[in-house]
């Protein structure tokens, strides 16, 4: 049986790194519980509802982002290119992005929110919210997108309301000259049977 050989990721750079951040400086955050929560890493199991001590997040946040080389277990992400295409982003980018000033996903203030935890030098976590839109909404934009991605070509009317009434309409005169020709039918067949 032949051994499949592991393909290894290639350090960002072949010289020492500084440290990223000190994980001395990491403490707790109960502000991002709830976010921590969602990811499922404030507690030690899915329905758990005690919350697991600062040290072992701690421990895990650095065991999964090693100061040295936070980028280690990361894959590279995906960034979108001309026309839309998903393109590989380098090691700098994500780099840049993660010891980056500002708070979006990729970055250490987000991932260290994941965890429950911050820095206080660092820039604190805001998570984006969220407001849904109407669902008559949300199903138009949800269809112009699905059109997009698998090539349709139906056209949705302007006015959806309009036309369901006059879709409405149609079936139900349809409908009604159907009862009409079989009570007719019926009509004949007892004046068939009388006579």
């Amino acid at each position: 049986m032949k051994r499949r050989a592991h393909r290894r990721v290639p350090p960002t750079s072949r010289r020492p790194l500084a440290a990223a951040y000190d994980p001395a400086a990491i403490e707790d955050a109960p502000e991002h519980y709830g976010y921590a929560r969602s990811q499922g890493l404030l507690t030690w199991g899915t329905w758990d509802a005690g919350i697991r001590p600062v040290e072992e997040r701690r421990r895990d946040f650095v065991t999964a982002f090693p100061p040295q080389e936070p980028l280690r277990y990361l894959r590279l992400g995906l960034r979108r290119g001309p026309k839309g295409r998903p393109l590989a982003a380098s090691p700098e980018d994500l780099m840049a992005r993660l010891l980056g000033k500002d708070t979006r996903a990729g970055s250490l203030s987000e991932f260290l929110a994941r965890y429950g935890l911050k820095i206080s030098s660092l820039p604190a976590y805001r998570p984006v919210s969220f407001e849904p839109a109407e669902m008559r909404e949300t199903a138009q934009r949800r269809n112009i997108k699905l059109r997009a991605l698998h090539g349709g070509v139906d056209i949705e009317p302007a006015n959806m309301d309009r036309a369901k009434a006059e879709m409405l309409d149609r079936q139900e005169k349809v409908q009604a000259a159907k009862d009409v020709r079989e009570a007719l039918l019926r009509m004949r067949d007892d004046l068939a049977r009388d006579t």
